[in-house]
């Protein structure tokens, strides 16, 4: 009895040690390590999380191979279920890269699957826990990182804190990530009563590196979602609609108004295009009202398409920076628009009203997870592409917040007698 009870402990930090390395790397680890030790390490740990994903859930499946289930078809999940299935099969009917399309989907189907047994296998404070320690790690590697090649980890001409990333960008919105997680663990545990001195250090912490990062759209997404989280802990709201609802808006008032008043921002010496942003968004519209309207191009295929990308890059010849702007559409909704159509965009949205439709009733700490995470992936999806990886951190929590959604009113609708049979 004894021995069960120890491989069971050592089975359950194998398994949560899986977690936080796949959240580890979905954070952007290696990052600017494989361009010191070469890019087949990036590509070994891409590789690495799908199989980390899959251990994961394998381990927690009982004492014998036996009892070995990945897929769990509970009807609490069909419409996150069938969304996974129309972006797969539509993106297999349209892309011209079948192959690279197929694991793409693949990947995202796994990432899918882990995330609705990780909402399952954990409650919701050692689920975050989980995923802070990931982000600790990540950031004591920049550190490190940042002490080994330090020409490398700040940018030369403003002295921004790269770390292991590309642009400041990508480490500010990575830092703002885990200062949002942190900030709904800190509140979970006061609200049980419990310290929290050490996650509230390491609060300050981030928030010391994500102002070195210069990232303005990082420290405005962030200060925004920590105002929203306030909000939620104290009112309920329609999250669901309010998610699709505020990019939607944000998306037609930014096309619309901004260039009307475009003199007055040359008054104040500012940027009324968002750093360009703005005519990318309009040439992409145009390009997609002809183009792949309803299908898009393949999920993530689409900026590997070249001869998608020069439909987009004909209207700017003659301008290099966004003649070469190549790394996305900038906008949550348009990416999406991009790689998998109106009809992928129409199942993402049934996907959150669906998962939210019984918000208002949750538990507070569900209701606060959820309203967070779909405040993070709205406000950086106005101006970045904030979904549309297969495995990446955005992607992995908003997964894991409408799993919980589904799973949390599904409940509620068996309390409330709706019959709901699972396999």
């Amino acid at each position: 009895m004894a021995g069960t009870i120890s491989n069971a402990k050592r089975n359950s930090f194998k398994v949560e040690l899986l977690v936080v390395f796949a959240f580890l790397i979905s954070l952007g680890f290696p990052g600017n390590y494989a361009l010191v030790y070469g890019e087949q390490v990036e590509t070994v740990m891409a590789y690495a999380v799908f199989i980390a994903q899959i251990l994961a859930m394998l381990l927690s499946r009982g004492n014998s191979w036996l009892d070995v289930q990945i897929i769990n078809l509970d009807k609490k999940y069909t419409v996150i279920y069938l969304f996974a299935a129309v972006i797969f099969i539509e993106s297999m009917l349209v892309t011209r890269y079948k192959s690279l399309e197929f694991i793409t989907c693949t990947r995202l189907v796994v990432t899918i699957l882990f995330v609705i047994w990780l909402q399952n296998q954990f409650d919701l404070k050692r689920m975050m826990e989980l995923i802070c320690i990931a982000h600790v790690l990540f950031v004591l590697f920049n550190l490190i990182f940042a002490f080994q090649y330090p020409n490398m980890a700040f940018e030369r001409e403003t002295g921004a804190f790269l770390g292991l990333c590309i642009t400041k960008n990508t480490c500010g919105i990575a830092l703002a990530f885990g200062i949002i997680f942190i900030r709904v663990l800190i509140w979970k545990k006061i609200k049980e009563n419990e310290k929290c001195y050490w996650w509230t250090i390491i609060f300050v912490a981030e928030f010391f590196l994500l102002l070195m990062c210069q990232a303005t759209g990082a420290l405005v997404c962030t200060i925004c979602v920590l105002v929203l989280f306030s909000v939620f802990e104290r009112v309920r709201l329609p999250i669901g609609w309010m998610f699709i609802a505020g990019s939607i808006l944000f998306l037609f008032l930014t096309l619309t108004l901004m260039p009307a008043f475009e003199w007055v921002f040359e008054l104040l010496g500012k940027d009324a295009t968002l750093t360009g942003r703005i005519p990318l968004w309009n040439q992409i519209i145009a390009v997609m009202t002809e183009h792949n309207t309803f299908t898009g191009f393949g999920y993530g295929m689409f900026w590997r398409d070249e001869k998608a990308v020069d439909l987009v890059h004909a209207a700017f010849i003659g301008e290099p920076f966004l003649g070469n702007m190549t790394s996305g559409a900038h906008n949550m909704l348009l990416e999406f628009w991009l790689n998998s159509g109106l009809i992928g965009l129409g199942m993402l949205f049934t996907s959150i009203l669906y998962s939210a439709r019984r918000a208002k009733e949750l538990p507070i700490e569900k209701y606060v997870f959820m309203g967070t995470v779909f405040a993070f992936i709205m406000i950086n999806g106005f101006t970045e592409r904030s979904l549309g990886g297969n495995y990446d951190f955005r992607t992995m929590a908003f997964f894991l917040a409408l799993a919980m959604g589904c799973r949390h009113s599904g409940e509620l609708d068996e309390t409330a007698g709706v019959k709901i049979v699972d396999n």
